[in-house]
């Protein structure tokens, strides 16, 4: 999973290496963009400019930015909005001087980024509630975690942990009492959990970092639970002991 996916802002002559959500191999590059002050931005700098006071870092701005994959050619765009920022340096003289830098906040990728590579073994439910968390991620933390947590409750799915009896619903949390305490599912669906219940209440405080941890969580769990790379690792490893020594693959 690339950490670069998790930015929230950029500049435009440094956006992060977005890997493209079509073909899963190729890096986005900019090649277009619009970006102007809100009207609401304009008539406060008419305003503040006759004042007095108003600054660069008052300009509001929405943004439109093409990306293309330089491997399949997918055209992916983003649309947020952009703030300015004031920043300091030493100038020759070494004086220190201001200036502006504005920054690009996206809260929407078409298509969506994808945060996590499913294994193909990963069931279609599962997928689908992460590919919506990672749409979901920019402009809403909340809503993020909360489809993570549907995630999770479809790899219960998978694990043949039961999600009703005929007398009642059972709750997620009671799912994952199911499982082995000591198990690594346990622990990790666990996380996921209270991560996803503080994403359902209103008065939710989730954030970005939150979020990305609960990612960096599923991502783990999906590789454990789906992909043959761990079982074949395993079988590597008990080959070499068997041996006493290398293995020629």
């Amino acid at each position: 999973m690339d950490k670069d996916f998790f930015k929230t802002y950029f500049k435009l002559d440094s956006i992060p290496a977005y890997k493209c959500p079509a073909c899963r191999k190729g890096t986005l590059m900019k090649v277009d963009h619009f970006a102007q002050s809100t009207a609401a931005s304009n008539r406060e700098m008419e305003q503040g400019s006759v004042e007095g006071w108003w600054e660069p870092e008052n300009d509001v701005q929405i943004f439109r930015v093409d990306l293309k994959c330089g491997s399949c050619q997918e055209i992916i765009i983003a649309i947020g909005d952009g703030f300015v920022e004031q920043e300091h340096e030493v100038d020759f003289n070494g004086e220190w001087e201001r200036y502006w830098v504005t920054y690009y906040r996206p809260q929407y990728f078409w298509p969506p980024l994808q945060f996590i590579n499913c294994p193909p073994a990963t069931p279609d439910d599962v997928c689908k509630h992460l590919h919506n968390a990672a749409a979901q991620y920019f402009s809403s933390p909340a809503s993020a975690c909360n489809s993570l947590r549907m995630a999770a409750e479809e790899i219960l799915n998978t694990l043949g942990i039961e999600r009703s009896t005929r007398e009642k619903f059972i709750s997620l949390g009671n799912r994952i009492k199911k499982l082995p305490n000591d198990s690594n599912e346990f622990a990790l669906l666990d996380a996921i959990r209270w991560l996803g219940n503080d994403g359902s209440h209103s008065d939710s405080t989730l954030n970005h970092d939150d979020v990305e941890s609960a990612f960096t969580i599923m991502d783990v769990l999906v590789e454990v639970l789906f992909s043959d790379r761990q079982r074949k690792t395993i079988e590597l490893a008990g080959k070499i002991r068997e041996s006493k020594g290398p293995v020629r693959r």
